[in-house]
């Protein structure tokens, strides 16, 4: 045989989808396994099946000529590689996904062939357009190329591509194949600069009825089953405001393209697609004469005078949005075909030469709505009001018409003129435009760069309702409806201010993330890139034109804010969102503006908000070394009160427990809540400094000193009726009774810390209560309640997750944990190494540390002392490079340790694993 090596390679990719089926289907009855893979196990059978009679038939051609094509050979070859790297990609989403728990957000997923539904806020698909004609022959191509391969749909603006796309996302093929797991994603409704990778990623998020933004997530998701990705208007991510992030979105849509489940369709502008998965184009064309007939006598019935009309609609370039918007025209003003024919005619030596080369059939269409005689009676009004229209995201405000536009008496008889014109529609108590429309005027009628004097009016009505937020009974109920125009107008505002502008600027701009930051679903913003670019230096109180209509501030002597104020607010929104990573580097970014200002006291803020961030993750010796930096600078400048000493103390002790400095952090402890407690007027922290002083006994092992800080800090948590709070302090009461062996009071006082808190007023804890309970289920023996545990927890996560991604990874090793007293020792080797990938992503090394030395008690259990060494090493790197003491790795959190018989690490530590 030739080519042994290419062979072997074929027997190897065999022999691993052979183990990965056994292992997926061991002891399942065949009417336990999905459909799905049955049908899939069939077709693998049937392409080895012919793998092997075109090698047998080789072999005998062989015996009389041995000169077959050997080229021939290796394409073949490369073929089935490729065919059976497939098989085993989807045997790793399909087979192992179908009988093992996978952690993350995701939509379905099955264990041991019990279905889990998770709730989720994802829309239904958009139905088929009801007028839709000419296009059936290229919505055929499309499904067909989508059983092989991606397909982008290219076309200029209002050719017809979304209405496409939403008929190919409603053919019977692809619902019949893809069923509810057809995701249609919009791109329309924001600008190409407001884009970043964060921002494209929420937008999926959003469409597959997540509320994490991780692409972890994301792809979990994709991966679970077979789906159906639309990405509409894609030339928007195409063309995002950073090159960086640009590049980043495209490598994101060839990971999730790559993904064996999903199938992606693209529509889009720009030709220019960078990415390197394989796809067919498919460019969507005018409309041929007939359809575009067809589309407009739909609205505008004309009997006869076929040649007039399609005369006119060659004129248009029987371009789809252009017939639809003349249509309309036609019929709001009741013209006769000769009137409609005598206006195109005294209009078109003008439209029709807007640009060069091809007729700008959009511009043209729009401009002769304009000049109809129901909107020229108007004046320059409706103009107006379509160029705030078009800059404003979410429309224009029904309420808010007489406040944007206080000089045009007839407003309402302006915005009916262009409804009934289809140039504008009401959506959900706002007046907005299709996206053609919007970037037509954006380009033509200065909507994008609107002149600020124009906005003088939508500054007022927004920068107003913003500063009365505090002082109003409803808490701003309207930034939920109007945030991201809001939103809009201040990255215009921020991106024109100047050093002038500062004083008002960056007020408002804070009170914006501030008022977010008080609303119970946060989301991220795009604002970063316009508050970074603001120019540095010490504020001004002078004003230039464009803000001198805001309202000053309210007489209480509200302090001025400068742009290390808001990138510092950036900061607190990030940590809220759980972007650790992003977080840190804001605060950073806002310490150097404050010392730039020598606002000495802030810098240090921002220090103590690192450190904090860095024992989150772990990483416990950077934590302490910015923490003493903040002291230092603290003590050096002068800004060192009793507080700062006292909130500074926790800090540091909450880092230096895990270093193996026990009686060092109890003294720190002590002394905070000493201060605290005769200050009176500082509960939260006194809070907290009895939940450290807990935590502390519990890692001496002083239960009994433990409970009584732990009783004192719940019954504190009860008085300042805090859910949150009581919810933490009974989370901490129930490790001391678990210690202590009341096992059945552990699982009361977690269920009762659950209620608090379920519902989105705090995921994380809601999910620590759950992994605590499931963690408890697993030291019992009672694994299958652990499992329903952590389902709840996942749906819990898929519902509310958005703003505590950081639990995913620890839900994953908590069900990685489950699985390995189990003795489930495969799953469990899976879902570790799950978590490892997913704290990583996230920067736990707590996690990843905890998940190595779980790898490595698995391998030991296995009799790989090798594997064992190395995955023990692994582990204690990550432990000098969190700066923790390898004895402390489990001390934090009860729900982590492993059980006492798993004593490899102890072994690897004290150099004794292979000899015992």
């Amino acid at each position: 045989m030739q080519n042994k090596d290419d062979f072997a390679e074929i027997v190897s990719r065999c022999n691993k989808i052979a183990k990965s089926i056994e292992r997926s289907t061991r002891g399942k009855l065949e009417s336990d396994i999905d459909p799905t893979v049955t049908q899939a196990l069939s077709e693998l059978q049937s392409f080895v099946d012919d793998i092997e009679k075109t090698v047998k038939a080789k072999e005998h051609r062989a015996v009389t000529n041995r000169a077959f094509s050997a080229s021939m050979d290796r394409e073949s070859i490369a073929k089935w590689k490729e065919h059976l790297d497939y098989f085993l990609r989807m045997c790793d989403h399909e087979v192992i996904m179908d009988t093992r728990m996978e952690i993350g957000d995701i939509a379905r997923a099955l264990k041991r062939g019990a279905e889990v539904q998770f709730e989720s806020d994802c829309d239904p698909p958009p139905p088929r357009p009801s007028m839709f004609f000419g296009r059936d022959g290229l919505v055929r191509d499309a499904v067909e190329f989508l059983n092989t391969r991606h397909v982008v749909l290219v076309g200029p603006g209002g050719i017809g591509k979304s209405s496409t796309a939403k008929a190919i996302l409603n053919d019977d093929t692809i619902v019949a194949r893809f069923k509810d797991r057809r995701f249609f994603v919009r791109f329309d409704d924001i600008n190409a600069s407001q884009v970043t990778h964060s921002t494209f990623i929420g937008r999926i998020a959003g469409a597959l009825g997540l509320r994490s933004n991780l692409l972890s997530s994301v792809k979990t998701s994709l991966a679970a089953s077979e789906a159906f990705l639309v990405l509409d208007n894609a030339e928007t991510f195409q063309d995002a405001a950073s090159d960086a992030d640009s590049s980043r979105i495209a490598e994101t849509i060839d990971e999730l393209g790559s993904l064996p489940s999903v199938t992606i369709l693209l529509t889009t502008r720009n030709r220019r697609v960078a990415t390197n998965l394989r796809y067919a184009t498919i460019d969507v064309p005018a409309l041929e004469a007939s359809a575009a007939r067809q589309a407009f006598t739909e609205i505008y019935p004309v009997d006869g005078h076929q040649a007039i009309v399609d005369g006119l609609l060659s004129a248009l370039d029987f371009h789809a949005l252009s017939i639809n918007l003349l249509a309309h025209v036609a019929k709001e003003n009741q013209w006769t075909l000769e009137e409609l024919m005598r206006s195109w005619d005294q209009q078109q030596t003008h439209l029709l030469r807007i640009g060069e080369g091809k007729l700008r059939s959009l511009p043209a269409t729009i401009e002769l709505s304009l000049t109809s005689s129901s909107i020229t009676k108007l004046g320059n009004d409706p103009r107006r009001v379509m160029q705030i229209a078009a800059f404003l995201p979410q429309g224009i405000i029904e309420n808010a018409l007489k406040d944007f536009f206080p000089d045009i008496e007839n407003i309402h008889s302006v915005v009916d003129a262009l409804c009934r014109l289809s140039l504008m529609y009401r959506k959900l108590g706002a007046y907005t435009m299709l996206s053609p429309i919007r970037m037509h005027i954006s380009g033509t009628h200065q909507g994008r760069d609107i002149p600020s004097a124009d906005l003088t009016h939508v500054r007022k009505h927004y920068y107003t309702q913003l500063a009365d937020i505090t002082y109003r009974d409803d808490g701003g109920a309207w930034l939920g409806t109007e945030d991201v125009n809001l939103e809009r107008l201040l990255a215009h505002d921020l991106s024109r201010a100047t050093r002038k502008d500062m004083a008002v600027v960056c007020r408002v701009c804070y009170h914006f993330i501030d008022k977010l930051l008080l609303r119970k679903q946060l989301r991220p913003i795009a604002l970063h890139s316009v508050i970074l670019g603001l120019p540095d230096g010490n504020r001004s109180t002078k004003l230039s034109s464009i803000f001198k209509a805001v309202p000053p501030p309210r007489p209480a002597q509200e302090p001025s804010y400068s742009k290390a104020d808001c990138v510092f607010a950036l900061g607190l929104l990030s940590h809220k969102l759980v972007n650790v990573t992003e977080c840190i580097d804001l605060y950073a970014a806002a310490k150097r503006l404050f010392l730039l200002n020598e606002g000495h006291h802030m810098a240090a803020c921002c220090l103590e908000s690192i450190g904090s961030q860095y024992a989150y993750l772990g990483k416990v010796a950077d934590a302490e070394t910015t923490l003493q930096e903040a002291l230092i600078m603290r003590r050096k400048y002068r800004v060192l009160r009793s507080f700062d000493q006292a909130a500074i103390n926790l800090r540091i002790g909450e880092a230096v427990v895990y270093r193996g400095r026990l009686q060092e952090a109890l003294m720190l402890f002590t002394r905070a809540r000493e201060y605290f407690e005769r200050s009176g007027t500082c509960i939260n922290y006194l809070n907290w400094a009895m939940c450290l002083q807990g935590e502390v006994e519990m890692v001496s092992g002083n239960h009994l000193a433990a409970r009584h800080h732990v009783e004192a800090r719940l019954s504190l948590s009860i008085r300042m009726n805090d859910d949150l709070r009581q919810s933490s302090s009974l989370i901490q009461m129930a490790t001391v009774e678990a210690v202590e062996g009341n096992v059945p009071e552990a699982h009361k006082l977690l269920q009762q810390a659950f209620a608090l808190v379920k519902g989105g007023k705090s995921t994380y804890r809601a999910c620590a209560a759950l992994w605590f309970r499931a963690a408890l289920a697993s030291d019992e023996g009672d694994f299958n309640f652990a499992r329903d545990l952590l389902r709840r927890l996942h749906a819990e996560l898929a519902t509310f997750g958005g703003q505590s991604d950081i639990a995913i990874p620890i839900a994953a090793y908590i069900s990685a944990r489950n699985e390995l007293f189990a003795q489930d020792y495969q799953t469990a080797r899976d879902l570790f190494s799950r978590a490892m990938e997913l704290s990583e992503e996230q920067s736990v090394m707590w996690f990843q540390a905890r998940s190595a030395r779980a790898l490595g008690e698995i391998s030991l259990l296995e009799k790989d002392i090798t594997g064992a060494e190395v995955w023990f090493a692994k582990t204690k790197a990550l432990c000098n490079n969190m700066g923790i003491h390898p004895d402390f790795l489990d001390a934090r959190g009860g729900y982590c340790k492993l059980r006492e018989s798993h004593g490899g690490w102890n072994l690897f530590l004290e150099g004794r694993l292979r000899s015992t």
